[in-house]
């Protein structure tokens, strides 16, 4: 099940890469190709969150990575960002949570990008945060406001990416359903992201 899920992500990606706009969707893509070519990865040992549970009423419909994602989500690794363990209140904490699949701590090993799939609960502010990664968030379930650097806010739904160079601050606001998104980072993908402000 772990295989067919990096496959999809993989094809998720691929489709995404080779366009001007984003140039650090080809680091992406060229890692999940690589690594979906090599030897199916081992299971990794579940580690769930109370995230988990928000997950129940989200619908696939026709988004195979999404649909791929959720019949493993309970059986994968499950984490949360160490400083906003003891920084963020317990609301946040029991509806937030995401998956590195890829990375330098991911399910599989990679020092040139870090991808992984994240979950916010409805109604929660992310607050302003920064990582010397550069970074996509695609929106694969749900509605959230993000705004980078520039201080904008952007409406973003299923389909939609928002993009934030290295160091550049940006925050996020989730709509009235549980938001599920995809994550990559390339760049300096060792450090964790930090709350600013």
């Amino acid at each position: 099940m772990l295989a067919e899920l990096l496959h999809a992500l993989a094809h998720f990606y691929e489709a995404r890469a080779g366009t001007d706009e984003i140039p650090m969707l080809d680091t992406v893509a060229e890692v999940l190709i690589g690594i979906t070519e090599g030897e199916s990865p081992t299971a990794p040992e579940p580690g769930p969150l109370p995230v988990v549970r928000l997950l129940e009423g989200v619908d696939p419909g026709s988004d195979g990575l999404l649909a791929a994602f959720l019949s493993v989500a309970p059986d994968l690794p499950w984490t949360q960002t160490r400083a906003y363990v003891d920084s963020l209140p317990a609301e946040f904490l029991d509806n937030y949570g995401y998956v590195r699949l890829v990375g330098s701590a991911g399910v599989v090993h990679s020092e040139r990008a870090s991808i992984g799939i994240g979950v916010w609960g409805a109604g929660l502010q992310y607050p302003p945060h920064v990582h010397p990664a550069e970074e996509t968030y695609h929106v694969l379930a749900g509605d959230v406001e993000f705004r980078g650097a520039d201080g904008v806010y952007r409406a973003l739904g299923p389909g939609d990416v928002a993009h934030n160079g290295p160091s550049e601050p940006h925050e996020l606001r989730f709509g009235d359903r549980t938001c599920v998104v995809a994550w990559a980072w390339t760049g300096e993908i060792g450090v964790d992201a930090r709350l600013v402000g």
